[in-house]
């Protein structure tokens, strides 16, 4: 039944994905186009070169790139993007995920109901529209794919290894909060090798976790963060009743389409008075009062990661998805039953989350000369009553990744607070605007997006003396981990090249070790009069410790694999052994089954 259930997940999920498979498109609804498609493709296209990219040299006048997960550097799925045509990838990688969240939760709720019930559950959670609303904030689908089978490691005494490996997965597919939610619930499920398993998963994820924690401390999600901001796109209670009304609208945009369908609402009702349903009644609880916004909770956290309450919705699906299948305990005995409601939940929830589907063909141009951005950074003015925003002729998102345009801007979840202040300072000053090189401001004229080109910009690289003189460099290069430069100076001075400075940058000044200084939020170095060749490296401590904490756990795995492999040898070539495990396994089953009956297994 396992076997056949997989398969029909898979074939249903590629009729969901079926078109943009067989077209070569991509799928396009909202961030798919100026966000995750870049991201994507510049990560893919930096690693086919065989360059590790530490650094986005590009946008907010460099930021962290490998410590942000959703990179996926280090994430093995994500590996696909240097094999296949990026359209292909693109949606493969989608579509594998819905194929992974489908297969985890038939074995999940294979816990708590019969199989057939187990796969009803599964398709409802993979046509949820909270599900599928995660399609173009790719990060969170990814991980929440993984969390019906870290559960399903909880509630079956899945070995340490593969538990470890799971969390850890979740955590390396690009969310912070779902991976730390899945990781939660395990705990309070399992209590046996919990430290072991919890240590593994630590030491697996370490590579990416680490550097995601270091960079976190200068963020603007360390707090201050207005509360307006942290509870924006909150889900009332009153929105979570529109959950179950076709077409229903919320106040939050964070989950485009939150219909969950009459069919899973009225099996749920019927699971909720089973005593099997109090841990989902838990959690859809939780996720009910979190995704509110209500209190004061969220706003107080000394790390407000949960800055859009309503991220938190699919995890009140998964709970909803569970409470029917223990509804469809009441009513299975009507063989017919099972096969009236997969109908019903494919005819009414399918054409709702249509519109998440939609696809057209790869298209990474903008509407611009490729100089617009290569010779300094791009800013915009866009108008706060802008009804309709054009996101190419803008250039959101990471857009200007595309043809490697550098942007003033970013659209990183994780932003430097210092240099925030710095940036919104520059939209209001028109010097600060050029020192931080600032060539190309967007402005909206009409209907029209205009761009004016400011003649006063600094260069991206130059060196300045004490009286405030100018020189701009004869060479600047940069790559995913270094900057180089060459320069002229006329007499003693600081060289100064517009970029973040980051824990983790060194500096040579013609191949001799100099000490790194700061001028505002930019890199700067002393030099002497005369001709230099300056060298900034990105090497930051944070993620030679992750890999060599990852380095630990792979080779502790590897030879628990090989210790394992030994002991099954043995016994698999002792003729006695076998006999007496079958013998005694024979008679433990026989026992077991006469005292055991399926509804007393619990969560």
């Amino acid at each position: 039944m396992t076997a056949l259930a997989f398969a029909l997940i898979t074939i249903l999920a590629l009729a969901m994905f079926a078109r943009p498979l067989f077209r070569g498109e991509v799928l396009t609804f909202r961030d798919h186009s100026d966000y995750f498609q870049p991201l994507h493709y510049f990560t893919a296209d930096e690693l086919r070169h065989s360059r590790l990219p530490l650094w986005n040299p590009y946008n907010a006048s460099g930021e962290p790139w490998l410590a942000n997960p959703q990179t996926g550097i280090f994430y093995p799925p994500a590996w696909i993007f240097l094999v296949l045509p990026f359209a292909t990838a693109y949606v493969l990688f989608l579509f594998l995920h819905v194929v992974l969240l489908g297969c985890g939760a038939f074995l999940l709720f294979s816990r708590i109901g019969s199989p057939r019930a187990a796969f009803i559950g599964a398709l409802m959670l993979m046509l949820f529209g909270p599900t599928l609303s995660m399609l173009d904030i790719s990060n969170n689908l990814t991980t929440f794919a993984w969390l019906p089978l870290v559960l399903w490691c909880a509630m079956s005494d899945i070995g340490p290894m593969f538990s470890a490996s799971a969390i850890a997965m979740s955590f390396l597919a690009g969310e912070p909060f779902f991976a730390a939610a899945g990781a939660v619930m395990f705990a309070l499920i399992r209590r046996k090798n919990l430290v072991d398993i919890a240590l593994t998963a630590f030491f697996l994820a370490s590579v990416q976790l680490i550097p995601f924690l270091a960079i976190i401390a200068g963020s603007d999600r360390a707090g201050n963060v207005p509360r307006e901001e942290v509870l924006r796109d909150s889900m009332s209670f009153a929105d979570w009743l529109r959950t179950v009304i076709p077409g229903g609208m919320t106040h939050q945009q964070f989950i485009p389409i939150v219909y969950l369908g009459i069919v899973p609402a009225l099996l749920a009702l019927m699971g909720i008075w089973d005593r099997r349903a109090r841990g989902w009644l838990l959690l859809l609880a939780f996720s009910i009062v979190i995704s509110a916004g209500s209190g004061e909770l969220l706003t107080r956290l000394p790390l407000t990661i949960i800055r859009y309450p309503a991220r938190v919705v699919p995890l009140g699906g998964l709970a909803i998805a569970a409470l029917a299948v223990i509804g469809l305990r009441r009513v299975e005995r009507f063989s017919w039953i099972p096969l009236i409601a997969i109908a019903l939940i494919i005819v009414d929830l399918i054409p709702h989350v249509a519109p998440l589907l939609q696809s057209a063909p790869f298209n990474p141009s903008v509407p611009y000369s490729s100089l617009i951005g290569r010779d300094g950074k791009i800013a915009r003015l866009i108008p706060p009553k802008l009804r309709a925003l054009d996101r190419r002729a803008w250039i959101a998102g990471y857009l200007n990744l595309f043809e490697r345009r550098f942007d003033a801007w970013t659209a990183a979840p994780i932003v430097s607070e210092s240099y925030t202040n710095a940036y919104a300072d520059a939209l209001q000053r028109r010097d600060l605007l050029d020192r931080m090189s600032i060539a190309y401001v967007l402005t909206s004229e009409g209907s029209r997006v205009v761009v004016h080109r400011n003649p006063n910009a600094i260069p991206m690289a130059y060196w300045r003396d004490p009286a405030g003189h100018i020189a701009r460099a004869s060479v600047l290069a940069m790559t995913s981990s270094a900057v180089h430069v060459i320069i002229d100076a006329p007499s003693d001075g600081i060289v100064v090249i517009t970029q973040q400075f980051a824990s983790g940058w060194s500096v040579d000044v013609d191949k001799n070790r100099a000490t790194p200084e700061l001028d505002g939020v930019f890199r700067a170095v002393r030099v002497r009069a005369g001709h230099h060749a300056i060298t900034w490296r990105y090497r930051p401590r944070a993620l030679i410790v992750g890999i060599a904490l990852t380095m630990i756990a792979i080779l502790r795995m590897l030879l628990s694999s090989r210790f394992v492999k030994r002991v099954g040898t043995k016994n698999f070539f002792s003729r006695n052994q076998i006999s007496l495990e079958f013998r005694f396994g024979r008679r433990c089953r026989i026992a077991l089954s006469k005292i055991l009956r399926p509804e007393d297994v619990l969560w």
